[in-house]
């Protein structure tokens, strides 16, 4: 289980945010510590809307906090992306553009991949049409 301060370095590392020593918790950063927590709950949220999950969840305070039943790849691999994007979508949109179009798009191949659950049987919803194939679908 992924902390909200491990998705933080994460997205100071992209922004090239990072101190000399490696550390993200910097004077130059603290803004970015007070946005961070809300942020990731707007992300958690998003996630278990698109993962079917229902009922509450509960929410990153700090950045000391644990992010709960979110996938560890989840988490490192794209919500990096995602925070990266809104931090920075007023003071360098174009940055901010190029990681939040990384985040959809790795958002969407992680939810495409996802294996079905309780056995759920997947539907061809195009299967048994002759020369369906030809099809401008």
């Amino acid at each position: 289980m992924k902390t909200a301060e491990e998705v933080f370095k994460a997205s100071m590392g992209l922004m090239d945010e990072l101190s000399v020593d490696g550390s993200a918790r910097t004077s130059d950063t603290r803004e970015y510590e007070h946005r961070t927590p809300g942020i990731i709950n707007m992300m958690i949220s998003e996630y278990r809307i698109l993962a079917g999950m229902s009922g509450g969840f509960l929410p990153v305070e700090s950045l000391e906090d644990p992010i709960l039943k979110i996938d560890d790849t989840y988490a490192i691999g794209v919500m990096q992306y995602g925070l990266a994007a809104n931090l920075l979508v007023d003071e360098n949109p174009t940055a901010a553009s190029f990681y939040e179009q990384r985040y959809e798009e790795l958002r969407t191949l992680y939810f495409a991949r996802r294996p079905a659950e309780d056995g759920e049987k997947i539907v061809d919803l195009y299967g048994g049409i002759e020369y369906g194939k030809f099809g401008g679908w």
